[in-house]
């Protein structure tokens, strides 16, 4: 097979020296126009392609930033990942995605992409195992947790306000009416889905206002709807409002509700979901929610990674992103 050229071979094209072929792959690089265009040119022709991994070990960092997600068939994450690599790409960064969906798998996967001589790590997936936390704090390795709790002493943290969007989830379903309150949330406790469900029944509970739980095998629209579809249509007659953890199950509840029950949404029992993903405002399901920015919030995981890279060696920071009620057709005050 022919081998693969070489910076050399570029120069030997181009009539320059090596330095120079060197210089015109490298941003900001001080080389005169026509230089740079002799250089891209004998490059194209060659097919010469820059070693990154290799010009990494010069450097401090390679450029890479891990990206570490898991239930990428969800649409919130979808949209969160895409961004956030959109977002890291436009700031001259190369996300690399790392995907785990099991908390064994993590620790492998990770320390594999460290060996790449990472520039940072975004984690959008259950906690990291605090080993790993350990050696990025060790190696001086900017970390930022997305939605995940603050049990390590390393990283800086950007989360919806879970507390805030469950007790105003609860406030919502009361002020439009409902006297007794459903809550839908996956059997398996997490950080940020688990701790909505909590605040808001225990929101409702102070009120005097009594709930009825329901526990879906896992977050997925599948399991949300077999949950609600098997309850039992005397309990669904004891609640007027529910709330579900995230939009996804919401979506799942209301073709429950309305083809396996038959019961009117909002008439009988109003819905209200978290997220606001972009399903929740297709008129099928017309879902009343609570809104989480992902815009905003990429924004603000970008920003704090490059200000680490730049050198901010402050104290761990923690950004609560604000929530907002996106108000449509599930609950009874939309018109």
């Amino acid at each position: 097979m022919p081998r693969k050229p070489t910076s050399f071979d570029v120069a030997r094209l181009a009539g320059v020296s090596r330095s120079a072929v060197s210089r015109a792959f490298t941003p900001g690089a001080c080389i005169l126009p026509q230089t740079k265009e002799k250089v891209t040119k004998a490059a194209t022709e060659l097919g010469y392609r820059v070693n990154s991994l290799a010009r990494s070990l010069q450097r401090d960092h390679s450029g890479i930033v891990g990206l570490v997600a898991s239930r990428l068939d969800t649409p919130l994450r979808s949209h969160q990942v895409a961004r956030l690599s959109e977002m890291l790409i436009r700031e001259g960064l190369k996300p690399m995605l790392i995907t785990a969906e099991r908390p064994d798998q993590v620790g492998t996967l990770i320390e594999s992409l460290l060996g790449y001589n990472v520039a940072g790590m975004i984690f959008t997936s259950d906690t990291p195992p605090p080993a790993l936390i350990e050696d990025c704090a060790r190696f001086g390795l900017p970390v930022v947790l997305i939605n995940r709790p603050g049990n390590s002493g390393w990283g800086d943290r950007v989360v919806a306000d879970n507390e805030t969007g469950g007790i105003m989830a609860a406030r919502l379903l009361i002020e439009f009416g409902a006297t007794k309150l459903g809550c839908l949330m996956p059997r398996t406790e997490t950080y940020s889905v688990s701790g909505r469900a909590h605040a808001f029944m225990s929101y409702a509970r102070s009120q005097g206002i009594p709930i009825e739980t329901f526990l879906a095998d896992d977050q997925s629209y599948a399991r949300s709807r077999a949950n609600i579809a098997e309850t039992d249509g005397v309990v669904l007659q004891q609640i007027d409002g529910l709330f579900c953890a995230t939009d996804l199950m919401a979506l799942g509840a209301l073709d429950a509700l309305r083809i396996d029950h038959g019961v009117k949404v909002p008439d009988q029992i109003q819905v209200l979901g978290f997220d606001d993903i972009e399903q929740a405002g297709w008129g099928a399901y017309d879902l009343s929610t609570i809104r989480q920015d992902i815009d905003a919030q990429t924004t603000t995981v970008v920003r704090l990674l490059i200000e680490r890279l730049a050198g901010d060696f402050s104290d761990n920071k923690l950004v609560k992103e604000p929530l907002t009620a996106k108000l449509r057709g599930t609950t009874r005050h939309a018109g």
